[in-house]
């Protein structure tokens, strides 16, 4: 996987669009944009009796695919609408539940601090 580290925005887009990065960048599945690793939670597929679920992945360890989310409900709730982690996680058949994701994203962020921080 190729990690990108952009330290000035190309000559045709703006730092609005979420460039001039300091660290790895990642594309959020739910409103498309791009941000910085640090700046999004990671969730990843754990096989429970051979039947998918989405874990958040705290730690970032989780082998296998993983999907970058802002942790807020509006790209929690644009990802499940739009079917994204099924196809980003390459998981067929997984469903996802909006209220319970952003449940445990939320009481994540809070652990770690950064509810406050502006996103």
């Amino acid at each position: 996987m190729v990690q990108r580290r952009l330290l000035t925005p190309p000559p045709d887009r703006s730092e609005q669009d979420g460039f001039a990065h300091l660290g790895p960048v990642r594309m959020c599945v739910g409103c498309r944009k791009r941000a910085e690793a640090a700046d999004l939670v990671r969730v990843a597929v754990r096989q429970d009796d051979n039947t998918p679920q989405l874990v958040v992945d705290v730690a970032r360890t989780v082998p296998g695919r993983g999907a970058w989310l802002h942790p807020r409900r509006d790209c929690v709730t644009a990802a499940v609408r739009r079917k994204a982690f099924p196809s980003a996680l390459r998981a067929p058949g997984l469903t996802v539940d909006p209220d319970d994701l952003a449940e445990a994203i939320g009481e994540i962020t809070e652990e770690d601090g950064r509810r406050g921080r502006n996103r």
